[in-house]
């Protein structure tokens, strides 16, 4: 019996020690789903509302446990469903919101019992290009807009990492992200992002980074 639990204990211990994240630099990829809420107060437009959108982007950072430092850029993208002018609500919409944020962001790894699981929180400030693009063929005429700004950007993430090994790990997290008044849309830009996304770290266990 005893033989047979001392081989036991090593595979756990072993699986567990692998699941160690290394601390140096580390890049990632992620997307998923985005909402964007109305976005657009200007020239009469009003109640503009969008379609479920999504979200790309990577990243590249530093980990210094408990801390995380990185640079990060994010696209996102949302179609346009509706919209009134004056209002009175168009038919036959096209058109999108996107914005392509830049952001320096800073993390925070909580321990747990085991390092295979890590909660993190986040924030971030940097710079957004937003756009924003409305056609319509009635009633009354056709319509067209377009406008873009770029403004000051900040975001909060919470989420979890699962480490599957000391170099390689997923995450799934949520994001908020608010930018400044965009003068051309007449209101500010904001987004809700579920993603999920991977994780490869470059150095390797028992090497210290320089």
């Amino acid at each position: 019996m005893r033989i047979a639990f001392l081989p036991a204990l090593f595979l756990i211990t072993s699986v567990t020690n692998a699941a160690i994240p290394v601390d140096g630099w580390y890049s990632s990829l992620f997307g998923g789903y985005a909402y964007v809420p109305a976005n657009i107060n200007t020239a009469g437009i009003t109640n503009t509302g969008y379609k479920s959108g999504y979200d790309v982007g990577g990243s590249i950072g530093f980990k210094g446990t408990p801390m995380r430092y990185e640079g990060q850029l994010t696209y996102i993208d949302a179609g346009l469903k509706k919209f009134t002018l004056n209002s009175v609500e168009r038919t036959g919409v096209s058109g999108n919101s996107d914005a392509f944020l830049a952001m320096g962001n800073v993390y925070y790894d909580f321990n747990t019992t085991t390092p295979t699981l890590q909660p993190f929180l986040g924030v971030g400030i940097g710079y957004a290009r937003v756009h924003a693009k409305l056609n319509s063929t009635g009633p009354f005429g056709a319509t067209q807009y377009s406008g873009s700004n770029n403004v000051f950007a900040y975001q909060g993430t919470a989420g979890l990492t699962y480490n599957i090994a000391p170099n390689y790990a997923i995450n799934a997290g949520y994001r908020y992200i608010a930018t400044k008044h965009v003068r051309s849309l007449g209101k500010s830009f904001q987004a809700s992002l579920a993603n999920l996304g991977v994780v490869y770290r470059f150095d390797h266990a028992g090497v210290v980074a320089k």
